[in-house]
């Protein structure tokens, strides 16, 4: 019997030392990396639609809405809210970037202006009120920051592709012009669940008679890549 107890004993020295190596090093063993692409988000617009000189929103059901002439001399700008999401504290947008589809363009004597593309401001609602239009050359900084001039021009280049375009997207200077912008929204806490609004305006006023105008896709249109996108950064 004692010899049993003996051997048994031996047999639990051996292997217990294994037992804790195995352990220790499950227990160690490093947790998934991050994903290379964790501070990097894509969101669409809310709410997004066409709104007319007159106050009237407008192309709400469609899958485009109209910029440039609309009742001469009256026209129609794009309303492109984004609602602003919960920010870790001392996170910032270090970059941003805005691309959407041109679907088509309306060509009538002469064809039509350029459209800018404006960062007009923060609200606690994504519906567009009556300031919120525009049509002219640049607009005053207290109304609206202008991010890029000629976004829209007669020569940009109309989507052959829902997938692959080709897009119609902001240059380096509205990049970092549009990451100041809402680095400057999102860093405050008391704007988390308002909405940024940007806008997409025609650049002459008044505006000629004639059927001139770009249309370009909206979040009512059902292709992964064909609604408007707004790629930003966190760090």
């Amino acid at each position: 019997m004692l010899r049993k107890e003996i051997a048994l004993a031996l047999f639990l020295v051996l292997v217990s030392p294994a037992l804790a190596d195995d352990a220790t090093s499950t227990n160690a063993a490093p947790s998934s990396p991050a994903a290379p692409d964790a501070a990097s988000h894509k969101t669409s617009p809310i709410g997004d639609v066409g709104f007319a000189s007159d106050g009237t929103a407008k192309d709400q059901d469609s899958y485009q809405v109209r910029i440039g002439e609309l009742y001469a001399p009256g026209g129609e700008a794009y309303i492109i809210p984004f609602l602003i999401p919960q920010v870790g504290a001392g996170q910032h947008v270090t970059t941003a970037h805005l691309r959407l589809q041109l679907f088509g363009i309306s060509t009538e004597n002469g064809g039509p202006a350029n459209a800018d593309l404006y960062a007009v401001g923060v609200r606690d609602s994504n519906k567009p009120i009556a300031s919120d239009y525009y049509q002219g050359e640049k607009q005053d900084l207290k109304a609206a920051a202008l991010l890029q001039g000629n976004f829209l021009t007669p020569t940009s280049k109309v989507r052959t592709d829902g997938d692959t375009g080709p897009f119609i997207e902001t240059n380096k200077d509205a990049d970092k012009a549009l990451a100041k912008f809402l680095d400057d929204a999102f860093s405050k806490p008391e704007n988390r669940g308002k909405y940024v609004i940007l806008r997409i305006s025609y650049d002459v006023d008044p505006v000629p008679a004639g059927n001139n105008a770009y249309m370009v896709l909206t979040t009512g249109a059902t292709g992964d890549n064909e609604p408007p996108s707004l790629t930003y950064t966190l760090k």
